[in-house]
C-alpha cells in the first residue's frame, strides 16, 4: 500500500457526520486497490469438486478481495462502529449497515445545506469579496454532503444573490449568458463594485459643490435682528 493510501487510512475515520465524504475516500481506496467489484457483485458459489478452475479461481479472487475490502473499511470506522459490524459476513452487508444508519441524516444536512446556499442574500454595503467567500463556504458544505448543483447553476444562483446595487450587473449577464467560473464571476463582480464606488464618490463630491456654491439666503427677521444688532442707540435727551 502506498504512504498515500495509508495517509487516507489515518485522517479519515468515520464518525457519522463525515459519512459523504468518507463514502467517497474509501470508494476511491478500494477503487486504486481493484477492491471496489465486490460491493456490486454478489458472492459467487463456493466450488466443490466438479467445479473449473475458471469457477475457483473466480471465488478465490471475490474471497481475498472482500476480505481485503472488510479489513480497509474496519480500519476507516471509529472502535464504537467497528465492535458493531465485527461479525458481518461481507464488505457489502457492512457498507448497507452504515448507510442505513447515516445516509438519512446525510440527506437531511444536504438539504439544509442547500437550502442556505438557495437563500444567502448580500447585504446591502456588504464587500463582493466577503459575499462571494460566504457563498464558496456554503456551496462547499452542500457538495460535501453529498449534493451535486452543475456549474450553470451555480452562477445562477451567485448571481442573483448579489444585492440590488447590482441590478444592472445582473440584468447584463442575464441578457448575454457569459460563461463564468466562480473565480471570474467574482473578478468581474469586484470590478462593477469598483464602477459603483466611483460613482458614489463622484455624486457625493457633486453635491458638495453644489451646496457650496449655492448662494446663502437670509430671512426678514434675520436681516432685522442682524441690523438692530449693528445699529447704534441714540442717547436720550
Amino acid at each position: 500500500m502506498t504512504p498515500s493510501l495509508m495517509n487516507i487510512l489515518k485522517d479519515n475515520t468515520l464518525t457519522g457526520d463525515n459519512y459523504v465524504t468518507w463514502k467517497r475516500k474509501i470508494g476511491l481506496l478500494l477503487q486504486s486497490e481493484k477492491h471496489k467489484f465486490v460491493l456490486t457483485t454478489p458472492k459467487p458459489p463456493a466450488p466443490n469438486n466438479e467445479s473449473s478452475i475458471m469457477c475457483r479461481d473466480e471465488y478465490e479472487q471475490w474471497k481475498t478481495s472482500d476480505d481485503m475490502a472488510k479489513c480497509y473499511i474496519m480500519a476507516t470506522i471509529s472502535d464504537v462502529l467497528q465492535q458493531q459490524h465485527e461479525g458481518m459476513e461481507s464488505a457489502a452487508d457492512i457498507m448497507m449497515s452504515l448507510e442505513e444508519m447515516f445516509a438519512m441524516k446525510s440527506r437531511t444536512t444536504k438539504r439544509e445545506a442547500v437550502t442556505a446556499f438557495m437563500n444567502l442574500r448580500m447585504k446591502p454595503g456588504q464587500a463582493v469579496k466577503d459575499h462571494m467567500m460566504k457563498v464558496i463556504a456554503h456551496l462547499n458544505i452542500a457538495e460535501l454532503h453529498g449534493a451535486e448543483i452543475d456549474g450553470e447553476t451555480k452562477i445562477d444562483m451567485v448571481v442573483n444573490s448579489l444585492s440590488d446595487s447590482f441590478d444592472q450587473f445582473k440584468l447584463d449577464y442575464t441578457l448575454n449568458k457569459k460563461e463564468y467560473t466562480l473565480q471570474g464571476l467574482m473578478q468581474d463582480v469586484q470590478s462593477a463594485e469598483k464602477i459603483l464606488v466611483k460613482g458614489k464618490v463622484k455624486r457625493f463630491i457633486w453635491l458638495v459643490k453644489l451646496l457650496l456654491l449655492r448662494p446663502v439666503k437670509r430671512s426678514r427677521n434675520n436681516r432685522g435682528k442682524s441690523n438692530l444688532g449693528l445699529s447704534r442707540r441714540r442717547p436720550r435727551k
